[in-house]
């Protein structure tokens, strides 16, 4: 076995659904941290966290229309595990306003 950290970043230019981290084949993750920061000064957006089940092939909400306040951040603290195939999906509620980064543990 061998674990891996890697991080992976993704700015939301679009308000439709979008994949932020896909565990890959052979590979179980873990998600240590998802941060979303609102780089616009002063309008607020929401954001929605989705992980996609790929055994289920079904998307789960474990985050819906979250505020963000204009320049603040969210912090999703909590680990998420997932098996191959499993995404992180996040719809932002504005486009080019939401950065978002996530610190990520796989194991092969």
């Amino acid at each position: 076995m061998a674990n891996t950290f890697k991080n992976k970043g993704l700015a939301l230019s679009s308000t439709s659904r979008t994949d932020l981290y896909t565990c890959p084949s052979a590979t179980s993750a873990v998600v240590h941290t998802l941060n979303i920061a609102n780089v616009n000064g002063t309008a607020s957006a929401s954001i929605t966290l989705e992980v996609y089940d790929s055994s289920a092939t079904t998307y789960f909400k474990i985050g819906y229309l979250i505020p963000v306040p204009g320049g603040s951040s969210y912090f999703f603290d909590k680990p998420l595990n997932l098996e191959a195939g499993d995404k992180i999906s996040l719809t932002a509620s504005t486009s080019n306003y939401l950065e978002a980064f996530a610190s990520i543990l796989e194991i092969t």
